[in-house]
């Protein structure tokens, strides 16, 4: 069953997968969801691609959407739907059926680059050009725009450059810092100027991951605090178990915790070497991910309730399981020990659940 499931063909429903590299380079018949420092799709996707990892890069078709949040990302294949990307920097020469919405640090399209639809850009850098089906709208501290746009257009930078060989077949809205010259015949019709004063604030690209990653964490904190939700409601018991064992004994849950963990990633590595183990080896990880996330609840739900005994507040599991979860992710956050800290707090809840199964 195990073999059936993780060799069969991934067409047949939506494709999860995650690693430091991940290659999608076959024909996918629905929707292909990526996680990883490195991920390439040079297949054929017939659906929607969401990816998030550190380098994106996209050679092959994708008929639907592609939504990226990433550190580089690069397209020179064609998307059939719209692109949603946050980046630091994003390199864009291919194909979008319809609308582009980018937030990144640099933003550079060629001259082979078409967009059926709108583009909406926001970015430190931006160098513009191919062909635009509909609106381009790009704010930018330096832009450089030499493409052709069917609509209208408009264009925001603190150095703004429209190269001869631009075309802008509707109105055209720009402000600018300094006086730009538009080349006779680029626009079709109205032009429209505002000067501006030289920025300070100029969007960067840190700016951008400091803003993805913000919003990462509160997805994550409630993504944890619903998981705890359920595991109230489903295992009432053995949670409240679990919860109080932490507490009677941290070092011992901790130990049994830590061998555990070895011996988990042990016993997947040992069977990826003997390639037929990799399908159970795959699900043995991916049952130790949910093991560390439900740990991760546990030791909230213990802190949080430690945490109002000591100031002397009445308290239920809920007030316990959110305000448990929001200090965790606080300890965690910290420079040099938060990931110390993280680690034990998954040790000890790992120990305590062993012991509230086996008894």
């Amino acid at each position: 069953m195990l073999l059936l499931l993780f060799a069969g063909n991934a067409s047949a429903a939506s494709m999860f997968d995650a690693g430091d590299t991940v290659i999608i380079d076959d024909i996918v018949e629905d929707d292909v969801y990526l996680a990883g420092d490195t991920l390439i799709v040079s297949g054929t996707v017939l659906g929607d691609v969401v990816a998030t990892g550190g380098t994106v890069q996209i050679d092959g078709n994708i008929t639907g959407d592609l939504i990226v949040a990433a550190g580089d990302v690069t397209i020179t294949g064609s998307i059939g739907d719209d692109i949603r990307v946050a980046c630091g920097n994003l390199e864009l020469s291919g194909h979008v059926g319809d609308d582009l919405l980018v937030t990144a640090g640099s933003v550079s399209t060629t001259e082979t680059t078409t967009v059926g639809g709108d583009t909406t850009i926001r970015s430190g850098d931006a160098d513009i050009a191919g062909n635009f089906g509909g609106l381009l709208d790009v704010s930018a501290g330096e832009l450089m725009f030499s493409g052709n746009v069917e609509g209208d257009a408009i264009l925001d930078a603190t150095d703004l450059t429209i190269e001869p060989d631009s075309s802008i077949k509707g109105n055209l809205e720009y402000s600018s810092s300094k006086e730009i010259s538009i080349p006779a015949g680029t626009v079709g019709e109205e032009i429209k100027s505002e000067r501006t004063e030289q920025r300070e604030d100029v969007f960067d690209g840190d700016g951008v991951l400091k803003v993805i990653s913000f919003i990462g964490k509160i997805a994550y904190y409630l993504f944890l605090f619903a998981l705890g939700v359920i595991l109230i409601l489903v295992f009432p018991e053995k949670t409240e178990e679990i919860v109080k064992d932490i507490q009677q004994e941290p070092f011992k849950n901790i130990a049994v915790g830590l061998l555990l963990l070895i011996g988990a990633i042990i016993g997947s590595f040992v069977l990826m070497i003997t390639i037929i183990g990799i399908p159970i080896a795959l699900l043995l990880l991916l049952l130790l991910f949910i093991v560390l996330l439900i740990a991760k609840v546990y030791t909230a739900m213990w802190l949080g309730e430690i945490t109002f005994k000591k100031a002397g507040f009445n308290y239920n599991q809920w007030s316990v399981l959110a305000v448990g979860l929001f200090l965790l992710l606080i300890l965690t956050e910290l420079p040099f020990v938060g990931g110390i800290i993280s680690l034990l707090a998954t040790l000890v809840a790992m120990g305590s659940m062993y012991f509230a199964l086996k008894y």
